[in-house]
């Protein structure tokens, strides 16, 4: 059994403004407020804290369920643990903050009830985020060395093997409230992330295919501000993601 750790922000939570109707009939999701495990389907996520984590939005989909089918296929089950809040750039997900603190007590609690009731083999986090470093113009050094930070902890506190990447796609030079944030923006938070791959073994990067979908509007919630991705886009996320992850030896 895998431990999966879904993190991030908006796309990651879930803001796709419709119902989500898959369903991983295959994977369990472990939730922190109820100490419990039950079958992954939207919505995923919890509200916990003072905005700390957030469930997906409304009720709606996420890429949660698509991504656990697909890597099922390959690997068999897996328990998920959803760790995301909309509107965060990564320096709110330091070592130290409140919301870091809170991945690590809900993580360890989800390995902790894991390991009662399976054999875990895998620990892995699969991160979603990057838009807001975009939209408050993050350089691409700056983004870059707070997620090896960001790695590193997880890799003490947590033991993930791996840290995994689904790279993020075009947001800045859509918002039209913040006009002096721009594509270029956007691009030095996709080349961090390249970057991290290159520099450290320990980065993956499980799909591009954000930036292309990002792109179009069929692809995207008319009712939110930015490129958030409906369920069509989240399952294609998901579906790309889940099975690259699968063929990660």
């Amino acid at each position: 059994m895998d431990i999966l750790i879904f993190a991030g922000q908006s796309n990651m939570q879930g803001s796709s403004g419709e119902i989500g109707v898959e369903i991983a009939e295959n994977c369990l999701e472990y939730k922190f407020l109820t100490d419990k495990f039950v079958m992954v389907k939207d919505p995923v996520g919890e509200n916990i804290g003072d905005g700390i984590f957030w469930q997906s939005t409304n009720g709606g989909g996420s890429l949660i369920p698509s991504f656990c089918n697909a890597y099922a296929k390959k690997k068999g089950s897996a328990v998920a643990i959803h760790c995301a809040r909309g509107n965060t750039s990564i320096a709110l997900w330091k070592p130290g903050t409140e919301r870091y603190k809170a991945l690590v007590e809900k993580c360890k609690c989800g390995i902790v009830r894991s390991g009662e009731n399976f054999d875990i083999n895998k620990i892995y986090f699969i991160w979603l985020q990057g838009e807001s470093d975009a939209l408050k113009k993050n350089t691409e050094e700056g983004y870059l060395n707070e997620l090896k930070e960001l790695k590193n902890a997880l890799k003490k506190d947590l033991g993930i093997n791996k840290f995994c990447i689904i790279k993020v796609g075009y947001f800045a030079e859509y918002a039209e409230w913040q006009p002096d944030a721009t594509k270029i923006n956007d691009e030095y938070i996709m080349n961090a992330q390249e970057r991290a791959v290159k520099e450290d073994e320990d980065f993956v990067i499980l799909t591009r295919i954000c930036a292309k979908l990002s792109l179009k509007k069929r692809h995207l919630n008319p009712k939110e501000n930015g490129p958030h991705y409906n369920n069509r886009a989240l399952n294609i996320i998901g579906r790309k993601a889940g099975k690259a992850l699968a063929k990660l030896k």
